[in-house]
């Protein structure tokens, strides 16, 4: 029984929301800890989320976004399938 309640203690940490967004800092190294955080704060994009959700969105504004982020985001997969087509043509040498 002992062993489960400490799985269950593991699960809680492994579960918290800054998890993901903490770094460990080593031999007093702040500025690589500062620079990993940072990292990791643009990989999860919190930056725009708390410009995004600092204002309210009208509805309509909000649809146009949305619309716009998926243009881009299809437009960017496209792209980068030509790019990975034309590499493959090139490297059979035509």
């Amino acid at each position: 029984m002992r062993v489960r309640s400490i799985t269950l203690s593991i699960l809680v940490v492994l579960t918290s929301a800054h998890l993901g967004r903490s770094v460990e800092v080593r031999n007093g190294n702040v500025g690589e800890a500062l620079a990993q955080l940072q990292t990791i704060l643009q990989r999860n994009r919190v930056q725009a989320e708390i410009r995004a959700t600092s204002r309210h969105e009208k509805k309509g504004e909000k649809r146009r976004r949305l619309r716009s982020q998926r243009w881009r985001r299809r437009f960017a997969h496209e792209v980068r399938k030509k790019v990975q087509l034309v590499n493959e043509i090139r490297a059979r040498g035509a």
